[in-house]
Order: C-alpha cells, then structure tokens, then sequence
C-alpha cells in the first residue's frame, strides 16, 4: 500500500514538471519571438496643381487677383486710346494678353471699356501702355482717376474641383470597364451607355470648371474703363443771364395765352349765339318803344 501511494506522487510530481517546462517553453519562444511589423496609416493623398503647389502649404497658397482701373482723357482721345489697347492685347505677343471683352459707346459723350487676362509681371506694362501719350491728346492730361485690386485666395476651391475632376474621371473609367464586360443584357448594356453619357457629362463639367480656375490663377483679371474728361461749363455774364430769363418769361406768358385762345374755341359758337340774340332783344325793345312813342304823341 505505501508503494502505491508513494508511485502515484511519483508520477503527478513528472507530470507537474512537465507542464511548468512546457509552459516556460511556451513564454520563452513568445518572449524570443520578433516583434510584428507596425504599418502606419498612409498620409491623406497630396493633390497637385499644374504648377506643383501642394495643397495644404500655406506658403504656397493660390492667389486671384481683380484689377479695376479709370483712365480719363481728353474727348477726341477716347476712341483711340481703346484701339491702341484693344490691338495691343490681341497682336503683342510680349504681353501674353488675353482679351476677355471689349466695347466703346459714342453718345453724348465717348466711353470704352476693355477686361483683359494678364500675367502678373505684365499688369504694369499694360497700364504704362494705357498712359502713353497720343496725338490726339494734345495738350490735354492723361490720368489713372480710380483703381482698386481684389485678392481672393482660391486654395480650397482649386482642391475641390481636382478632387471632383479626378472622381469624375474614375467613376467614367469604370463604367466604360464594366461596359466591356461579355454576356451583359439589352437592359443593362442600355443602363450602363446611359450611366456613361452622364458621367462623361460629369468629367466635362470638371474639366470646364478647372481651366477656369486655371486661368483665374495664372492670369489676373484687369478691367479698364476709359472715360473723357468733361469741362465745366464757362458761367454766362449778368446781362445774357437777364435776356436769357426774360425771353424765358415771355416765351412761357406767349404760350400761356396761346393755351387760354385755344381752350376757348368751342365756346365762340356759343357766345356768338347769345351776342346775335342779346342784340335783336334790345333791337326789338327798342323799336317797341318807339311805337308807344309815336301812339302816345299821336294821342
């Protein structure tokens, strides 16, 4: 009976050193064991101008720019001065201008108005132009009267419409994928073309949207408007003023009178009525008077 019991220890101690062997075994291996690689999240994608300005970079922002000028000038000037710009915008291929509208108005008096794409190193030149002096100014004075400039940064806006073109572009290239596809049905090969004629609409809408941003971007807007200078008017001397106030007076009282003959010319049917019956009454009293006259001296 001891041996029995003395066995069976015997065996739970082998079994129980085992376990703790392999369990040591276990964290040993772990312990020793290289450490998994870490992947970091990959950075938000940097989207990319056609000038390779990072979004994101404050130091490399996106700037346009709207310039408004006032160019006044003698009157006979006007006229010339927008044609010379006008031709300077669309044939000086130095000054990389692009003519966005142009319009002179002959009334009264001569005013033009020109809206021009420039790059920045050349605003100055153009408006140096615009100042340079022409025969028909003669001796009249050629002046910039008001000017103002507007900034608006167009970061953001650029981002969004790369972001919407690039979107755009990738739902169009799956759906032409898709449509390649074999053993599609009538209605779905219809569904998809109709899909498609959307999304390229989409791309060109983008696209459209991009070369303006392009343009507002790499050309600043200029505005010019050429004015004529008006000369005050020379003040008149007493005495023209007094003839001038007085043929005025007569002037008005002659067509005052004019008024009151012509607003009674319905009436003189009328009063010639009762003056021709105003005088046979009396006509006709006075020879009744006379008769009872005559009857009374014959009596």
């Amino acid at each position: 009976m001891p041996r029995i019991v003395m066995i069976c220890l015997a065996a739970l101690l082998l079994v129980s050193c085992g376990r703790s062997n392999e369990r040591e075994a276990t964290v040993s291996l772990r312990a020793n064991a290289p450490a998994p690689d870490i992947i970091p999240a990959p950075p938000p994608p940097a989207i990319e101008s056609s000038t390779g300005t990072i979004y994101g970079d404050k130091a490399n922002a996106l700037f346009s720019q709207q310039h408004n000028l006032t160019v006044t000038m003698p009157h006979d000037s006007v006229a010339a001065r927008f044609e010379k710009a006008r031709d300077a915008c669309l044939k000086d291929k130095a000054l990389e201008c692009t003519l966005t509208s142009a319009s002179l108005t002959v009334n009264t008096t001569v005013g033009a108005e020109l809206q021009v794409g420039l790059p920045h190193d050349k605003v100055a030149v153009y408006e140096k132009l615009l100042l340079n002096r022409l025969p028909q100014d003669g001796n009249g004075k050629v002046e910039i009267t008001s000017r103002s400039t507007t900034t608006q940064n167009e970061t953001q806006s650029y981002a969004d419409i790369d972001r919407q073109l690039a979107q755009a572009v990738a739902y169009r290239d799956s759906l032409e994928t898709l449509a390649k596809r074999a053993n599609l049905t009538v209605d779905e090969v219809i569904k998809i073309h109709t899909e498609l004629q959307q999304a390229q609409q989409a791309v060109e809408t983008a696209q459209a949207s991009k070369r303006e941003s392009d343009t507002k971007i790499v050309l600043e807007s200029m505005t010019i408007s050429l004015e004529e200078r008006m000369v005050p008017a020379v003040p008149a001397s007493p005495f023209a003023e007094f003839w001038k106030n007085a043929s005025d007076v007569l002037a008005a009282g002659t067509a005052d009178m004019l008024l009151r003959v012509v607003s009674a010319l319905p009436w003189l049917p009328l009063i010639l009525i009762v003056l021709v019956l105003v005088r046979r009454f009396f006509r006709s009293t006075r020879v009744s008077g006379s008769l009872r006259l005559r009857e009374t001296e014959l009596g």
